[in-house]
């Protein structure tokens, strides 16, 4: 379990900055705060989840195509992160 830890953090390392980690942790952060979600999901994961579901408010869905003009389709893409 620790090997799996470790190697999961040298992957990270090697595959983010250090700064794009710290605005992933925010994103996770935002997503409890905000949505009640996973400490471990971003909240565009956690809202592309919601539209699939059919749970996804007015707001939800605003936010998704705002960042789909950002980063085309970026809530599909985050699924997972």
């Amino acid at each position: 379990m620790t090997k799996t830890l470790i190697e999961k953090f040298e992957n990270d390392v090697k595959k983010r900055s250090r700064i794009k980690r710290l605005l992933l942790v925010i994103d996770q952060l935002g997503n409890v705060l905000f949505w009640n979600g996973s400490q471990d999901e971003t909240i565009s994961s956690h809202i592309h989840r919601r539209i699939e579901s059919g749970k996804a408010t007015w707001f939800d869905k605003k936010l998704c195509c705002l960042l789909k003009k950002i980063d085309n389709n970026h809530c599909a893409k985050s699924l997972g992160e």
